[in-house]
């Protein structure tokens, strides 16, 4: 079993700690010192995270429906810019200040640009909350290596 040790004013995570449903509350992208939220300030989405994989899957809820099932070019390109979702096991590694290390090997990705790579994050939890964040990952909606940080809550 893989846990953490408990950093100093840090909760721990341990892996039984992260395990589970949890629902998006803020996605925040950070480059060059200025923060933005590509898919709002309170998108909605998921991450499921089970003993050998994570699922993420967040979207912008002020996007636009298609007007038939069958998108237009202009629509595709919408929702394709309006989400972000991929898959792959992960390994934990050890405790830092900034929280555990969490490392996602992403195999499927709505963007295949990020696929075949690491996603690597430092977590935390506190209570039913849980936070991500990266040092630095490319973000798919804008092409930017940037700091990506999302807060959620364990999900009913």
């Amino acid at each position: 079993m893989l846990a953490a040790v408990r950093a100093r004013s840090q909760p721990a995570a341990s892996r039984d700690q992260i395990l589970g449903t949890w629902r998006a509350e803020t996605l925040k992208v950070t480059s060059g010192g200025e923060t933005t939220y590509p898919l709002g300030e309170h998108p909605s989405g998921f991450v499921t995270i089970t003993s050998e994989r994570m699922w993420l899957l967040f979207v912008d809820p002020a996007r636009k429906a298609p007007a038939s099932a069958a998108l237009t070019d202009a629509e595709a390109a919408a929702m394709m810019r309006s989400q972000v979702a991929w898959t792959g096991r992960y390994t934990v590694g050890e405790q830092a200040p900034e929280g555990v290390r969490i490392t996602a090997h992403v195999d499927a990705a709505s963007s295949q640009a990020i696929v075949g790579n690491d996603r690597p994050y430092f977590v935390r939890v506190d209570g039913d909350k849980i936070t991500f964040k990266s040092p630095g990952v490319v973000v798919p909606m804008t092409g930017k290596t940037s700091v990506v940080e999302f807060q959620m809550t364990r999900s009913q």
